[in-house]
């Protein structure tokens, strides 16, 4: 997924995820297609250990999780599928109550990619917000909040820290909004179908938490999180759309394994800038709205609320 109005025919830079993950263990939402689906099969690949999360049920995460063992050879040991349904915050916190559930050794955490997403919906989510904003922000955020205190470093071959990493796709679409929005009563209205200002507003938001996130985890804790754009990408983030303008899109827009490169690049390579957005494998400028310190820290209090965690205490 990841809408562009610009970017579809642009070179991307020929970066390939090649360092081995072995022994690390990464979740990845919407893991069942698209740009998920090559994101966890490329990191079965690389030795990876793979939850893929979804509410499409078991039997699409069976046949998912079949495709990567074809694909790649890797064990079937090596995959698993855990229910999560981002409309919903309970479903958010029973996924963290499973997760706390699991052994001891199969808790730790390397990697957590919040890759799943939606161009939009009618209606309001179970807890009353506008669907964009609940799945691919608000869902995420406390998703993300519940499991930093699983997100663990781990050592490369020369025995060197690498820290943990949260990567959180949004889109280019947050550069066309109108600002980040926090009002609730904006929030908890229908929104306007799909790629309406609250797509791209929801992606702003991804942003900035991202940013926030990063600021506010400690150095030594060896955590890193980016917001990464994938390019426009033939996925399963189109079927609502008709069948003739899917058509269309396919001819103009990469395949999925390309579109999870900035993904797999955040997740795999080092010495990356901790809190930035990250487009085409590389470094890229986000929105200006995002200089608005007041705005990112009204959002942060305001979703810390919403979704009942601490502002402040962020392991716990």
């Amino acid at each position: 997924m990841g809408f562009s109005p610009v970017d579809a025919g642009r070179a991307t830079p020929e970066w390939a995820p090649n360092k081995r993950q072995d022994g690390r263990r990464f979740i990845v939402t919407g893991g069942n297609r698209g740009i998920g689906l090559a994101t966890a099969t490329t990191l079965a690949a690389l030795g990876a250990s793979v939850v893929l999360v979804g509410h499409e049920g078991a039997e699409a995460f069976d046949s998912a999780m079949e495709s990567i063992e074809l694909a790649t050879g890797c064990s079937r040991d090596n995959l698993a599928y855990m229910a999560l349904d981002l409309r919903s915050l309970d479903s958010v916190r029973a996924f963290a109550r499973a997760w706390e559930q699991r052994p001891i050794n199969e808790r730790g955490l390397f990697g957590l990619i919040n890759n799943a997403g939606i161009a939009g919906m009618p209606g309001l989510s179970a807890d009353g917000f506008e669907m964009c904003f609940q799945i691919n922000y608000l869902s995420m955020f406390l998703l993300t909040r519940l499991m930093l205190p699983y997100l663990t470093p781990a050592k490369d071959s020369e025995g060197n820290q690498e820290n943990a990493r949260i990567v959180c796709v949004s889109s280019s679409a947050h550069l066309f909004t109108l600002g980040i929005p926090t009002d609730e009563k904006y929030l908890r209205q229908e929104g306007g179908g799909f790629f309406s200002l609250r797509y791209g507003e929801s992606k702003l938001c991804v942003n900035s938490f991202v940013a926030q996130l990063a600021t506010r985890l400690e150095p030594e804790r060896g955590i890193s999180a980016f917001a990464v754009h994938p390019g426009s990408t033939a996925s399963g983030f189109w079927n609502s759309f008709p069948v003739w303008a899917q058509r269309c899109i396919a001819s103009v827009t990469q395949d999925p394994s390309r579109g999870a490169r900035t993904s797999l690049f955040c997740a795999t390579e080092n010495n990356l800038a901790s809190g930035g957005y990250y487009a085409d494998c590389a470094r890229a400028t986000p929105s200006f709205w995002l200089g608005n310190k007041d705005k990112t820290a009204e959002l942060w209090l305001k979703s810390c609320a919403w979704t009942g965690v601490s502002p402040n205490t962020l392991l716990k």
